[in-house]
């Protein structure tokens, strides 16, 4: 096969709690980097990593270096090094600070890479989330590609010159789905889908690598979300489609691998296979609990070429110690980082990819929302509403949204816009109303400068050429400069907050009438984890109503009788296949349709009439998938949710009073801090002469616990109140 000797890694297995962990958790130390001769079988010793582990390791096209990723002690991060394969010219090209891991060689010379040196945690846990970066040969002018806000991870170089790469992310979805592959640039440019971005088994596609000599098919590892970095291995013939079942083949029939759709085997996925890498059209190498076996893409050869060593350390990373050919550089852009923070997209038509249910020229305008990050680290143990901490939502969003704003739509149904360069950010297509007539459920980036095309709204960019589309004409945005996008009223600096922006709008226009003594109480008044507007409005009917005590699928999750929102918590996944137009969102909630129609009386008559500014306002809350808090940031992460504010004696007090008295206080599944005589377990026994009246020794017991809280919210109301840009904080 043209080589006689193979470089690999000695290292224990590793057994992190989640795919994307492997940089922090699971790690042992002991073993190095080994070349092996297969005519003489002799091991040679390159580098010791006895006190530490050498995660992995890649080699340049020309043979002649080594570059590998190498905790040098179990208290020290991972930093990238480069050595020849003669074990000479040892060097570390990049350290510092932060944990950097799972170089390769770029066509142009350079080396992308994983780092976490952005600040930026796990929504679901306590890890950094390292991002895809680049830098030049030696390690110098280091720079992100990736505006992820999650995690991205095993990147490698196709044969067409991109970075293919894993990504964690779940726009408005669960967390055990997605982590699917990508491919992008080296100089960040042109980020595209690859494989698996709406496929719920495997959970995971990771070490995915071109396959040498076979057209558009790739070899990696199928695993789960959960558990260590290990599985079967696929072979995924991307010509079938982006999330085709016909597109994978399990080379690896021993470890059994669920379809596309089933969202129950996505996490149960196991399996003892990592590590490969393609030789050629016909063979492979790949670790099999840490034995490197050479396999045949057709099952028939099985070899074992290096069998694990001792004290439970195998081999890994094995691959070829020879020359390669260099892929080809794609196409680089002009890229201006100091002048042009701003990038250009052209749609050619929104409807594209939308069905019949989307009309032509129903569109009026498209949203430009971002993902923001979780940039502070806090406890699992403090977890709410599925694995929100600090809680961003009732169990919907995870991630604190930002409106940049609108960019209009022409009478083709095509839009020539302005976009933030890197930042997540994603695209909600608006009809006349205001709604959302489709969620994206993912999201993309730009570098600055970049220039861009979309087929449109729902359309694959991999399989869909603009030409078929716009049948070789020009749409009228192309032909127009792009437009700077319009400002939303509340303004676009902020994470989207229901109390900045939708309490206003109930205070205004609903409050007198939906207050504490009707069925549907509006009222800003602040609750132990959000304010009761919002906890009519979202948290109700749901499983949220019950925190973290209830777990399950849709069936069991219930709905709010006003908002539409995507369910996060664990159980859901099979929503993400829920991907028809309107099928979420302001498109189908009750209180939509009833602000828009004026919420007419008995006659049919507009008892209120928003402005259209308001009830924008309240459906782009809906369509964000119902945020409450603008930001991440806590300042009191000790809290449940990093965020209840409980009096911590009121349930004692009620169970005494309820006892003495022989009688039981209704509760509700929220607890109103602001105005606490409002609460319904004050409120409704006064009116049926429980307490006598306010003076009642018993009824101001209860009053009493509330000392105190109002200190505790002027905390949290700070934080949600203050802009954050990036991870600048100012008031």
């Amino acid at each position: 096969m043209g080589f006689n000797a193979i470089v690999m890694v000695q290292r224990a297995a590793l057994n992190p709690t989640h795919v994307y962990t492997y940089h922090v958790e699971g790690l042992k130390p002991g073993g190095g980097l080994y070349t092996l001769s297969l005519v003489s079988g002799e091991m040679k010793l390159l580098v010791d990593a006895s006190a530490g582990v050498i995660l992995d390791c890649t080699l340049d096209y020309d043979g002649e270096r080594i570059l590998f990723s190498w905790k040098r002690h179990m208290q020290t991060p991972f930093e990238i090094w480069s050595v020849k394969p003669d074990g000479s010219e040892l060097h570390c090209l990049i350290g510092g600070n932060s944990n950097n891991t799972n170089p390769c060689r770029l066509p142009d010379g350079g080396i992308t890479f994983i780092s976490d040196r952005k600040p930026a945690f796990a929504y679901c846990w306590t890890s950094t989330s390292p991002v895809l970066y680049r830098a030049d040969g030696d390690g110098e002018n280091v720079t992100k590609l990736s505006a992820n806000y999650l995690t991205d991870f095993t990147p490698s170089v196709m044969n067409d010159g991109r970075i293919l790469f894993s990504r964690w992310e779940y726009v408005d979805r669960p967390a055990i789905p997605i982590q699917s592959l990508w491919a992008v640039n080296p100089d960040g440019t042109s980020l595209s889908g690859v494989f698996g971005n709406r496929v719920l088994c495997p959970a995971t596609f990771m070490e995915a690598k071109d396959i040498p000599g076979m057209n558009r098919k790739i070899l990696c590892v199928m695993t789960s979300h959960n558990g260590p970095c290990r599985g079967a291995i696929g072979l995924i013939d991307l010509s079938r489609g982006g999330n085709a079942q016909e597109a994978i083949v399990n080379l690896t029939p021993d470890v059994h691998v669920g379809g596309v759709d089933d969202a129950g085997a996505g996490n149960n996925m196991r399996g003892p296979y990592e590590s490969p890498q393609p030789l050629d059209e016909s063979f492979y190498l790949v670790s099999r609990d840490g034995r490197i076996l050479l396999r045949d893409y057709g099952g028939k050869v099985d070899a074992t070429i290096q069998a694990p060593d001792y004290d439970q350390l195998g081999f890994y990373s094995a691959q070829p110690l020879r020359a390669r050919p260099l892929p080809r550089s794609p196409r680089p852009y002009r890229i201006d980082r100091a002048a042009e923070p701003w990038a250009e997209i052209v749609m050619h038509d929104v409807t594209i990819g939308l069905g019949s249910a989307v009309v032509p020229g129903e569109i009026k305008r498209l949203a430009i929302v971002q993902e923001m990050e979780k940039d502070i680290r806090s406890e699992v143990g403090q977890r709410q509403f599925g694995f929100q901490f600090p809680v961003v939502s009732c169990g919907a969003t995870y991630a604190p949204k930002r409106v940049w704003g609108f960019a209009d739509i022409e009478s083709d149904g095509s839009a020539h816009f302005k976009v933030p360069a890197g930042v997540p950010i994603y695209f909600l297509p608006l009809d006349a109303e205001g709604r959302a007539v489709q969620r994206m459920r993912t999201f993309t980036h730009f570098m600055p400068g970049e220039k861009q095309s979309c087929i449109g709204c729902h359309a694959d960019r991999n399989y869909v050429s603009p030409s078929v589309v716009t049948h070789g004409g020009r749409s009228i945005a192309a032909a127009r400069a792009a437009q700077t996008l319009i400002e939303p009223e509340w303004g676009s600096q902020d994470g989207f907050s229901f109390t900045k922006v939708v309490q206003p709008v109930l205070d205004k226009n609903c409050v007198s009438c939906h207050d504490h003594k009707s069925k549907l109480d509006l009222s800003g008044d602040r609750t132990d984890y959000f304010n009761v507007a919002y906890e009519n409005l979202a948290r109700r009917g749901t499983q949220a109503e019950h925190g973290n005590d209830a777990h399950g699928g849709m069936a069991k999750f219930g709905a709010n009788p006003y908002t539409s929102w995507i369910p996060t918590f664990n159980g859901c996944e099979s929503n993400i296949l829920q991907i028809d137009p309107k099928t979420w969102g302001s498109a189908v909630s009750p209180l939509a349709a009833l602000l828009i129609a004026g919420h007419p009386n008995a006659k049919g008559e507009a008892r209120i009439q928003l402005s259209k500014g308001d009830q924008l306002k309240i459906l782009m809350w809906i369509d964000l998938n119902v945020p409450f808090y603008g930001t991440s940031q806590s300042q009191q992460p000790e809290l449940r949710g990093c965020r209840k504010i409980y009096p911590p004696n009121l349930d004692s007090t009620l169970a005494e009073i309820e006892k003495k008295r022989g009688i039981k206080l209704p509760r509700t599944f929220y607890l109103r801090l602001d105005n606490p005589e409002k609460n319904i377990f004050l409120a409704e026994p006064l009116k049926e002469v429980v307490f006598k009246s306010a003076d009642d020794p018993d009824y101001q017991r209860i009053l009493s616990c509330f000392e105190g809280v109002q200190e505790q919210l002027k905390l949290r109301n700070y934080v949600d109140f203050r802009s954050v840009i990036g991870t600048e904080c100012v008031e």
